[in-house]
């Protein structure tokens, strides 16, 4: 398998020198003049600058644009806002999500999905993901030919393995065929281009894996994915593929057969990095790292014309620094507000609907008596419960904002092809064998904090008389409600470097992070495979819904169609 380096070449190019606007003093950071001494800045950030100016999207004009009715626009955009507050995703991967999900659903009477481009585009254009009359006719027989391509080359792969190969498979093929047709429809060339120059200054940062450097760089590459880009599998999965094989983008259906021998390989390899034992470590160690990276990516994105000047001017790097980071702390607390309430929509609607279903009748059938305080205690305290740990939250202040500054210099300076880097992150297979007291010692205390946290939980109601369903549902929507703040929180955590624990933080954490790791459990082996309200929304209300929508939206054309005539 090539590096992921591949996809970015460490050349330095050419980059004109820009003029930049006149920027004001920078309060927070202490700089009192508008120019300050010169930063030289390295032939991979350089190469970056060039990238990003190249790279820009660009609009195509289409004189035939695909137009949807409004009335059914409203309809279906409100239940797409419905649907997707029953499932924890981040804003970014909701997009792709839809494809797939859309897809998946056409599937079940048009296996082989023929003729399905139009309608997918028509849906997307119905939940307002793409603004109505912004894309072209031309897409339709582009995405199909996508749609058709991955499917051949499905069959071909699936033919004569076993069902479970053959759905693992199936699935593999609609998350990369997914993101081929997001990426078609919106194109982001610029994220593509900084995740990579995030990878090349990282990557020496963490030593080969058993000595091999094919595997370190995968795994930096898929970590760096995560931390930085938020990607999810799918869309790591996709971005592999392309590493792996460069063609995948550019072949059809009827040309597909130059990389069917290696697909299935590739295939296994990319699922085989996404599982690697070390991920986890190389995934903890990358995130820490990402902060300046964040708000490097935020000047790129608001002076991309005079870019190279602010990075190579001290004060007015200092200035753009100061003002990203403040306007990234206050978006923090409006992204928190906003997660914070779809998780809230998502805890109550899933809370009501276990009262209705198991709570209830079990007190009112089985206990024959139902108790409504314990009732309501469990409608009311997990979501009571979210809001205090999200308003007990800190934003960075302006300390973090200088250390931010300091790291920036670091990096668009640093050249890791000619400096001699130590590896900080040493990995090896060999893993030191710790003394069997110790690590009995500590089993059993990590143990009794599961005794004490749940111990105290059942206790306390107990007292309350709530019969032991309603314990069950209590402590079910506890740890998921406090895994799911610990996940809302790591928001703001995003732009901190400078990190100040309370005294009180070893005694929370005790009580906390039994219940975090269970409520972890719950959502990643119950919830995502077995949601009821996801079942619920997909079977019982999508289908017919998109189909009324549909036949209205048809209808609605036709009746313009014949007004045209008239006039």
């Amino acid at each position: 398998m090539d590096h992921p380096s591949t996809h970015n070449k460490e050349g330095a190019k050419s980059v004109n020198s820009i003029n930049t606007p006149d920027i004001g003093h920078d309060d927070a950071l202490g700089s009192e003049e508008l120019r300050g001494d010169a930063i030289e800045i390295s032939k991979y950030s350089k190469a970056l600058i060039t990238s990003w100016l190249e790279n820009h999207t660009k609009v195509t004009l289409s004189p035939n644009k695909i137009s949807v009715s409004q009335t059914v626009s409203l309809i279906a955009f409100l239940y797409e806002k419905m649907r997707n507050a029953v499932e924890f995703r981040e804003e970014h991967l909701i997009k792709r999500a839809t494809i797939e999900r859309i897809i998946k659903r056409r599937m079940l009477l048009n296996e082989n999905g023929r003729d399905i481009a139009e309608v997918l585009i028509k849906e997307l254009l119905w939940a307002r993901y793409y603004e109505n009359n912004t894309i072209g006719e031309e897409k339709i027989p582009e995405v199909q030919g996508i749609i058709d391509k991955y499917f051949f080359i499905r069959n071909e792969i699936s033919a004569g393995r076993s069902s479970k190969e053959q759905e693992r498979i199936g699935q593999f093929i609609l998350e990369v065929l997914s993101c081929e047709i997001e990426e078609l429809l919106s194109p982001d060339h610029r994220r593509e281009a900084f995740t990579n120059y995030v990878y090349q200054i990282i990557r020496p940062q963490i030593a080969p894996v058993n000595n091999n450097v094919k595997d370190r760089d995968i795994l930096v590459y898929v970590a760096v994915e995560r931390a930085f880009a938020h990607s999810d599998n799918p869309l790591i999965s996709y971005h592999l593929l392309k590493l792996v094989i460069p063609e995948i983008t550019r072949v059809s259906w009827k040309t597909a057969d130059n990389v069917i021998p290696q697909f299935y390989a590739s295939y296994q390899e990319i699922t085989k990095s996404l599982r690697n034992e070390y991920s986890d470590k190389i995934f903890r160690y990358v995130k820490k790292q990402m902060p300046p990276f964040f708000i490097m990516r935020d000047i790129f994105n608001k002076a991309s014309r005079s870019i190279e000047s602010i990075l190579t001017d001290e004060a007015k790097l200092k200035d753009k620094v100061d003002e990203a980071c403040r306007k990234r702390y206050e978006e923090t607390k409006d992204r928190l507000r906003r997660t914070g309430i779809r998780s809230f929509i998502y805890i109550v609607l899933t809370k009501v609907l276990f009262a209705f279903l198991i709570e209830f009748p079990y007190d009112k059938y089985i206990v024959q008596s139902v108790s409504y305080i314990p009732l309501g205690i469990n409608i009311i305290f997990p979501p009571v419960l979210m809001g205090v740990i999200i308003l007990s939250v800190r934003i960075p202040g302006d300390e973090n904002t200088k250390k931010i500054f300091q790291l920036i210099k670091g990096i668009i300076a640093n050249d890791p092809s000619d400096a001699e880097t130590r590896p900080t992150l040493i990995l090896n297979q060999r893993i030191r064998v710790k003394s069997p007291l110790f690590t009995t010692l500590f089993t059993l205390i990590y143990l009794f904090t599961y005794l004490v946290s749940f111990g105290t939980i059942i206790y306390v109601l107990t007292l309350l008389k709530f019969s032991v369903v309603s314990q069950g549902i209590f402590i079910f929507f506890v740890t998921l409600v406090t895994f799911f703040a610990f996940r809302v929180v790591s928001i703001t955590k995003e732009y901190l470097v400078i990190e100040n624990e309370s005294a009180f933080t070893p005694v929370i954490d005790f009580f906390s992070i039994p219940v975090m790791r269970v409520g972890q459990i719950l959502s990643d082996e119950v919830l995502t495979k077995f949601n009821i309200l996801i079942f619920f929304f997909d079977f019982i209300i999508e289908m017919p819904l998109k189909a009324i929508v549909e036949v209205i939206d048809e209808w609605a054309r036709f009746v313009r169609l014949k007004k045209e005539e008239i006039v």
